[in-house]
């Protein structure tokens, strides 16, 4: 009898001891054994003020202020708190304010996607306080561009070598392109100016003004902006040259033509 005593009271110390988790902390635990969860097909629950703030849902789902979490981690928004989601905020201002708050990586030095990047340490980003950086670090000129999809379509894609593609149309209030050298070479003393006889030959035979690209080759091979705009400037400058020297030769020719009349009353 008293061999069976003794064994029930093990049992049940040894399960008291099995269910008791230190809120000042534990140790000599094993994460096989000792853990914070469930064991059957339910979810856990935290709250706080006897309100639920999050759940941890059999499947892995975790939700914070909602109570059927449909991802991995799913976050509820509201339209009150202006702060919905806080990962981090910056304690000092300027280029040496920290590291990246946010990053998911595809190693520790090489950021996929950063908010708010600065310094140079560990994880260093391109960018000043308060950038938001979507970054690929793959130097090859073939690979790791960084799209944005929709509708499974890259409907802008920007290359690695610096090209940007959009399928689309683009608008802007303001473009600015950059680009050297402008047209004002066409003022110079010795630019040779073509003459009009030959504009006139290559426009009947080419159909298009010259150094301009054909409707063609424009709708096969595209347009580029910045030096389309630059030969139609060089084009406007000829014509203004044009335009210059036919007013001289008409004010000449006004002045003969002033100088008959005289001629003639005078007789």
């Amino acid at each position: 009898m008293k061999t069976q005593l003794f064994s029930i009271a093990l049992l049940v110390s040894s399960f008291t001891f099995a269910q008791t988790w230190n809120t000042t902390g534990n140790s000599g635990t094993n994460p096989s054994n000792n853990f914070i969860g469930t064991t059957d097909n339910q979810p856990l629950v935290l709250k706080s003020n006897n309100i639920e703030s999050i759940r941890i849902k059999a499947n892995g789902n975790v939700g914070i202020g909602v109570t059927s979490p449909d991802a991995k981690l799913h976050v509820a928004q509201d339209n009150i708190n202006n702060q919905n989601l806080v990962l981090g905020k910056f304690t000092s201002f300027g280029p040496t304010g920290g590291s990246a708050i946010v990053s998911l990586a595809y190693n520790s030095t090489a950021a996929n996607l950063e908010v708010n990047s600065t310094y140079a340490g560990n994880g260093f980003r391109y960018g000043t306080y308060g950038d938001f950086n979507i970054e690929n670090e793959i130097t090859t000129p073939d690979f790791g561009a960084i799209n944005f999809i929709t509708n499974k379509k890259v409907q802008l894609a920007i290359k690695p070598n610096g090209n940007a593609l959009l399928q689309g149309k683009f608008e802007a209030k303001e473009l600015k392109v950059t680009l050297t050298p402008t047209a004002d070479f066409v003022f110079d003393e010795n630019y040779n100016l073509p003459a009009l006889e030959n504009i006139e030959k290559h426009i009947k035979e080419k159909k298009h003004l010259p150094e301009i690209a054909s409707a063609k080759e424009m709708e096969k091979e595209g347009v580029n902006v910045g030096e389309f705009q630059i030969k139609l400037l060089q084009k406007i400058e000829e014509l203004t040259l044009y335009v210059i020297e036919q007013n001289k030769q008409l004010k000449k020719q006004a002045e003969e033509i002033e100088e008959l009349k005289k001629s003639n009353k005078s007789k």
